[in-house]
């Protein structure tokens, strides 16, 4: 990413200089605009006034600048490429991330239930053994009218009722 930011302002500079006509510092600081086979100093042609040497110097230069824009052209190429599949990477990396968060809540939702049913189970069996341990006390003390065993009876039933339907969503939990 650095050398992308590194990388942008210097391929800007050197898109903008290498316009179709090229301008060419030599090494003795003189600049020249090079347009075909003109070759322009401070706007006058000087192509004729320049040494053989002078003409191949500047068209060397030229020719490094045309290499130096199609190679950081190809480097741009590369490093959009670069970035796209990174992107691409990054975004096939959010799905899965998303996938797995809810598959993990899923999970949580399941074990949640499966607690809660447990713990309905554990509760309706603590009932029914409280509620028969009482009943077997009135009994034994024989406080209970015919009546009342009825009663207790169907109390009784429906507590163990209670325990086989928590038992049944147990079990439907568990199977999954």
């Amino acid at each position: 990413m650095k050398i992308q930011h590194i990388l942008m302002p210097f391929l800007v500079a050197l898109l903008v200089a290498c316009g179709s006509s090229q301008r060419v510092i030599t090494a003795d600081g003189s600049v020249y605009q090079v347009k075909g086979n003109k070759i322009m100093n401070a706007g006058t042609d000087v192509s004729e006034t320049l040494s053989e040497d002078q003409k191949a110097s500047i068209k060397t230069l030229v020719a490094e600048q045309k290499e130096a824009k199609a190679t950081a052209e190809k480097l741009q190429e590369e490093l959009e490429e670069k970035q796209d599949r990174l992107n691409d990477a990054i975004k096939e990396t959010q799905k899965k991330q998303e996938a797995l968060i809810e598959k993990q809540e899923a999970l949580d939702e399941k074990l949640e239930a499966k607690e809660e049913a447990t713990a309905d189970f554990l509760k309706a069996k603590k009932r029914l053994a409280d509620k028969t341990k009482k009943y077997q006390r009135l009994k034994d003390k024989g406080k209970l009218s015919p009546r009342d065993d009825e009663k207790w009876q169907e109390k009784l039933k429906d507590y163990q009722q209670d325990i086989d339907d928590a038992q049944a969503k147990m079990d439907a939990l568990n199977k999954d």
